[in-house]
């Protein structure tokens, strides 16, 4: 057949009149699209129908049963009956009449039991659909004052449990986790990965956070906070930003004070991702903020233990107090005003944050002060009777800073940063080694090298976990080693092997020497940190578990992301652990009030003491750190023991 044949028979074809029958199926159609209740009503109407018609030929016909006075029974009666044979087949064994009355029964009956069939079919499906839409998680969320997490990543885990631990004390916490997977896996990866939520119930809805078309299905109008996380393997931050989008066109409920915290990857756009709303956004640059607590854990070990306590929710929490039972009173004093808790810094009027300010610095009307605690009703003011043992304090002698041999084994997209933030802490004459076999680790360096100040800067290519290859290294040169999982490798457990590779052959570097140097390792999965331990590595960060703690506590307070930004910025306040000697006298028993005068005239705050040897890895639960001391404590310092102090370097 010819194009121009086939063409012609289709105009005939279309141009044909539909016959009855043609709209009789598209009125069906029709009619199946409207849903179950359209198909129930229509199915009682022809079952109504149904029985109407055979109740008029009973009547027509003459068929109409005689009551038990030998009169026939009325029409309303007939169709009675009728409807009874229609609805119970079991009727038609016991009836009872002529031979015609027997046969529209029986097709009543027949009639009845398709319509019957029919309707548990129809009911049945509709059932089934609404099952698999609750399985599937597309009913609507009826919460308010909950947190909303919009997306799904590694950091989800850590989110919940520590939300969950923030709202001990809340009544009716919940969190709505709305994300495009499977609603069924991801109530089976959170049952596993997070053992208890305590008295918070985690509701979670399967859908595209990015559509502004389905998002009311989370209630983001009455939302406390939402949390905005990027999506596993994400390159970019679209996925971000169209999320941030999505909820920019939501309207907050009137009276709901809601903030929106997020993770961006690329500096670039952390203005654009704070166009979005009219909402207040927080938006944590996520790559630098762990690259910076890499950095200094690596120069200080012990630090991961500090942040993780002053992250989680579990022990220590920071606070923000109404400064007017001090208001008058100069910083270094009221550090003395608390028993419990431990006085960071302040929130002036405007706002804005000062972590250790002057000591002499008054506290002003308005202000709020910034403390540690384990909750928020331990922060009481305590007067302080003044009283210190100043013998046991130690003049201030600065101590010239030596230069730093560092090592990177490794190399990931925090490289950059990392190299950087060493460059910031170390003394000038510094040397620093980075070993990595990514081929764009190499015009990374080379564009880095140009820019450095404080460091020389080397780039070796091989293995990380090629034993030949750090004994011709020989770390035993070096002060201190960090290596860094490669993110080349998409499974973190695989990253994170190859790291713990790594760590093994360092240790084995490491044993018996006078001076062994500190190893310091990044890993991706928080499963990772129980393998590390028995790597014997001096301290270790896990990237995603930091990530989740900071997203978290900026959820649980949109003011603390300032006080995050300064602890991690080499120019404002950073913790450090330093000799005990540097500050007191060893050997000598002393209270937590000399200790915070001794530094307070360092123009320092001190946080805690790390006491030393610990009996068991960093991690362990006798690591040896203790931060906020009770003012009243008596301790006994020696030459191993350290001061946890907020200073500058």
């Amino acid at each position: 057949m010819s194009g121009a044949a086939g063409h012609v028979i289709i105009r005939a074809r279309m141009s044909t009149r539909p016959t009855l029958a043609d709209r009789f199926r598209y009125a069906f159609d029709g009619l199946m699209a409207r849903g179950a209740w359209a198909l129930i009503l229509w199915h009682l109407v022809i079952a109504l129908a149904t029985v109407l018609a055979v109740s008029l030929l009973v009547v027509v016909l003459g068929e109409v049963p005689a009551e038990k006075d030998g009169s026939p029974l009325g029409f309303g009666s007939v169709y009675w009956l009728t409807l009874m044979y229609a609805i119970d087949p079991g009727t038609i064994t016991g009836g009872e009449g002529s031979p015609g009355w027997r046969t529209l029964m029986m097709g009543a009956t027949i009639g009845g039991i398709i319509l019957i069939g029919s309707l548990i079919g129809v009911l049945v499906a509709s059932v089934t659909l609404r099952f698999e839409a609750l399985r599937r998680g597309h009913s609507r969320v009826l919460e308010h004052g909950h947190t909303l997490v919009l997306g799904w990543s590694r950091q989800i885990f850590t989110i919940v449990s520590e939300v969950a631990a923030a709202n001990v004390s809340r009544r009716g916490g919940c969190i709505v986790i709305y994300a495009d997977h499977d609603k069924l896996w991801m109530d089976e990866e959170l049952r596993i990965r997070v053992r208890d939520t305590g008295r918070t119930r985690v509701v979670v809805r399967a859908g595209d956070p990015t559509d502004p078309g389905t998002l009311d299905l989370v209630a983001p109008e009455h939302a406390r906070t939402i949390v905005v996380l990027a999506p596993e393997g994400a390159s970019d931050d679209t996925q971000v930003v169209r999320a941030l989008l999505a909820v920019g066109r939501t309207t907050p409920a009137p009276g709901r004070k809601q903030h929106v915290v997020t993770e961006i990857r690329d500096p670039r756009n952390i203005a654009v991702a704070r166009l979005t709303g009219e909402r207040r956004i927080e938006v944590l640059e996520v790559g630098d903020l762990i690259a910076k607590i890499a950095v200094q854990t690596c120069l200080q070990t012990g630090l991961s233990v500090v942040y993780e306590e002053l992250l989680g929710f579990a022990g220590y929490e920071i606070y923000f107090v109404d400064a007017a039972p001090l208001v008058g009173h100069s910083f270094a004093r009221a550090l003395h005003q608390f028993e419990d808790c431990t006085l960071l810094g302040l929130c002036g009027v405007d706002g804005r944050v000062q972590l250790k300010p002057a000591m002499d610095r008054l506290i002003a009307a308005g202000e709020r002060l910034i403390l540690i605690a384990a909750d928020d009703d331990r922060c009481l003011v305590r007067p302080w009777s003044g009283v210190v043992d100043e013998a046991s304090i130690v003049a201030a002698s600065p101590s010239p800073r030596s230069p730093e041999r560092t090592m990177i084994l490794g190399w990931n997209s925090r490289g950059p940063a990392i190299v950087r933030g060493i460059d910031a802490y170390v003394a000038p004459g510094s040397a620093l080694l980075v070993v990595s076999s990514d081929p764009a680790a190499v015009p990374a360096l080379v564009e880095l090298a140009a820019g450095l100040v404080n460091v020389a800067l080397e780039h070796r290519v091989g293995d990380i976990s090629d034993r030949r290859l750090l004994d011709a290294l020989d770390p035993r040169a070096w002060h201190h080693v960090m290596v860094v999982p490669d993110d080349r490798i998409a499974v973190a457990t695989e990253a994170d092997a190859q790291v713990l590779v790594a760590l093994l052959h360092l240790r084995d570097l490491a044993e018996g020497l006078p001076r062994p140097f500190s190893i310091v390792s990044e890993m991706r999965d928080v499963r990772s940190r129980d393998l590390a331990e028995v790597a014997r590595a001096d301290d270790f960060i896990i990237s995603d578990r930091f990530i989740g703690l900071l997203l978290a506590q900026v959820a649980e307070n949109a003011d603390l992301a300032a006080v995050f930004a300064d602890l991690f910025d080499p120019e404002g306040a950073e913790i450090y652990l330093r000799p005990a000697s540097d500050y007191v006298a060893l050997d000598r028993e002393l209270d937590g009030h000399t200790l915070l005068v001794a530094g307070a005239r360092r123009g320092e705050v001190v946080l805690g003491v790390r006491i030393a040897p610990p009996a068991a890895p960093i991690h362990g639960q006798r690591s040896g750190i203790f931060v906020n001391l009770r003012k009243s404590t008596r301790m006994t310092l020696t030459r191993d023991d350290q001061v946890i102090v907020l200073a500058e370097a």
